[in-house]
């Protein structure tokens, strides 16, 4: 198979709890097919005040060897489905979490950070969704976040949405990832519903067709279909498709939260990373001239 997304390591952030070795797992999966090695990380936030530091160290080191006996349980529990993928464990101090990670994996020349999402509701929702929208906000690493119920399978179908900027340089990169399966990528692009839809529609089918060729050109990749829909909740529509299609990865692309998104939490990307049925690749734009392809 060809390794066209040369991957060599794979972060996998951790806390140990029961969403943990699922999320392993499906890295080990991944691993396996793209020939990858496996940095199991859990972070201990390492801010404290001077007044307290003496006692903070004693605790410090008590997490730190409570966070070593978790990780030496949760690599012995997939050690044999591991079989010769490399596995290893570190614990980092530091806080906020986001910029830790993304320095010890910009540091230690990380390819994919993965971590899971358990699509819980509520208050729990606001904890989980805050620390995986941080990573995604922060990071310079493309993130695979991995829902809860999430098995790895073999990758047959993989669907990139779009909001169509810069559509010609991420299909780039959304396509070197596909073509490491050799999985078929389906583009979508959903647009919010208009009542010109109906009347619209023959000139959209040809702009469609166009549009097809242009991105199966621009991707050397002849296993791109362009999907256009119309939608009142571009995250429902994505979703849906992605259902519909039975496909196995969604690829997304995001950037750094403008002002009114911190405003009003508006955001499809991190919406569809805690909707989403299958696992996701994000993408920062803002740091894609950094990805290493």
């Amino acid at each position: 198979m060809s390794k066209n997304f040369d991957m060599k390591k794979i972060l996998v952030l951790t806390d140990f709890s029961p969403l943990a070795k699922i999320v392993v797992s499906y890295a080990i999966g991944l691993a396996k097919i793209l020939e990858a090695r496996i940095i199991l990380v859990s972070v201990i936030n390492a801010g404290s005040s001077t007044n307290t530091l003496n006692n903070w160290r004693k605790l410090e080191e008590e997490m730190i060897k409570g966070a070593q006996e978790d990780a030496d349980r949760l690599i012995k529990k997939v050690k044999k489905e591991a079989d010769n993928v490399q596995l290893t464990y570190e614990c980092i101090l530091g806080f906020p979490m986001a910029e830790v990670v993304d320095g010890f994996a910009v540091k230690n020349k990380v390819d994919f950070i993965v971590m899971g999402t358990r699509g819980a509701s509520g208050l729990l929702k606001v904890i989980v969704g805050s620390n995986a929208t941080a990573v995604i906000n922060r990071s310079s690493i493309p993130v695979i976040v991995v829902p809860g119920k999430a098995r790895f399978k073999k990758i047959r179908k993989v669907v990139y949405a779009t909001d169509l900027q810069n559509l010609e340089k991420e299909i780039i990169t959304a396509t070197q990832f596909a073509r490491s399966f050799d999985a078929p990528l389906d583009v979508l692009h959903v647009r919010m519903a208009s009542s010109n839809d109906q009347i619209e529609e023959l000139d959209r089918n040809m702009a469609r067709a166009t549009k097809e060729n242009r991105l199966i050109k621009t991707a050397n990749y002849p296993k791109i279909q362009f999907h256009e829909l119309s939608s009142e909740n571009i995250s429902d529509a994505v979703d849906k498709f992605v259902n519909d299609q039975k496909a196995d990865f969604l690829i997304m692309f995001t950037h750094r939260l403008l002002f009114y998104e911190k405003l009003f939490g508006k955001s499809v990307t991190r919406e569809q990373a805690f909707h989403s049925k299958v696992p996701m690749l994000t993408f920062n734009k803002t740091n894609l001239t950094n990805l290493k392809m």
